[in-house]
């Protein structure tokens, strides 16, 4: 049945960028041998950045190009990297002009076939602002969100990459710092109309910037709630437990949108899947470098 959808003009932008690099000790005195075969080692690292062996934690080491982190026991099972290379096209859509960036693709993640796939992005802070207008903004705003900490949280946070939709809500926000920075983690939804939360389109992400300035930090990373409904559609009742979501009467999506808010802020972050602290462990973990 066809419903009225409200519509939402608010394209949401979030950025920031900083980047610390991490200190390096000073060379030992060695033979030229030793000097080649190292070299050759850390090539080959820059190019094949697959997992390294478990830590002593249980967790999953993962390097490329220096920027280095560790996945929970549990939350995947590696991370595939790669360097993308820049969009800069002036007549491409906004979403699609970047600087050239790190990416990491979280293997055999815990969550699958979700709306996003898990993601951690590395982009240069200054050469984003400069090929985009939109992403200058809310790198910007980050700047600010960073430099505000304890004050009331914007209507929309910050938020990269760009997309051609909008930020719903936000819910469960915490200052997190990794190694070398620090940023913001929250549950949000991105959608081109208010619709219910869901399972599908649900996601952890962190936004944060490197205490240089340098790098802007992104990661997107699937999370589901025991009370949500997997799908936004009638077809998938919302569990006993859950907020229910009026699809008569449209007018109501906006006391709904806070009602599910408020549960999701009080709900266990162990009851999440994953839970919140894994994540955060994660985004903790890292230390960034920035790209080649």
């Amino acid at each position: 049945m066809k419903k009225q959808r409200i519509a939402l003009a608010v394209l949401l932008f979030a950025s920031l960028a900083c980047g610390i690099v991490a200190p390096t000790a000073a060379p030992e005195e060695t033979n030229l041998e030793d000097a080649v075969a190292a070299t050759l080692t850390a090539i080959a690292l820059q190019s094949q950045p697959t997992p390294a062996p478990p830590t002593e934690a249980g967790g999953v080491a993962v390097s490329f190009s220096g920027n280095d982190f560790v996945i929970p026991q549990g939350l995947a099972s590696g991370a595939a990297s790669a360097l993308i290379p820049a969009s800069l096209d002036p007549q491409a859509p906004f979403w699609d002009i970047y600087p050239a960036h790190i990416e990491f693709t979280l293997d055999g993640y815990i969550l699958q076939d979700k709306f996003f796939e898990p993601l951690i992005r590395i982009y240069p802070a200054a050469e984003f602002e400069s090929a985009n207008e939109g992403a200058a903004m809310i790198i910007g705003e980050m700047r600010a969100l960073l430099a505000a900490q304890g004050a009331p949280m914007p209507s929309n946070i910050p938020f990269l990459p760009l997309f051609n939709a909008a930020q719903t809500f936000h819910s469960n926000e915490q200052f997190i710092p990794f190694q070398n920075g620090t940023g913001i983690r929250f549950l949000t939804q991105y959608g081109q109309d208010i619709s219910p939360v869901n399972n599908h389109s649900l996601f952890y992400t962190f936004q944060g910037m490197t205490s240089d300035g340098k790098y802007y930090v992104s990661a997107i990373l699937p999370v589901n709630a025991p009370f949500l409904s997997e799908y936004p559609s009638p077809e998938y009742p919302v569990p006993a437990d859950g907020v229910p979501f009026d699809w008569e009467n449209w007018e109501n999506a906006q006391a709904y949108m806070e009602a599910i808010t408020q549960k999701l802020n009080n709900t266990d972050p162990a009851v999440f899947t994953p839970p919140l602290a894994a994540l955060d462990a994660l985004i903790q973990s890292l230390l960034v470098s920035g790209t080649p």
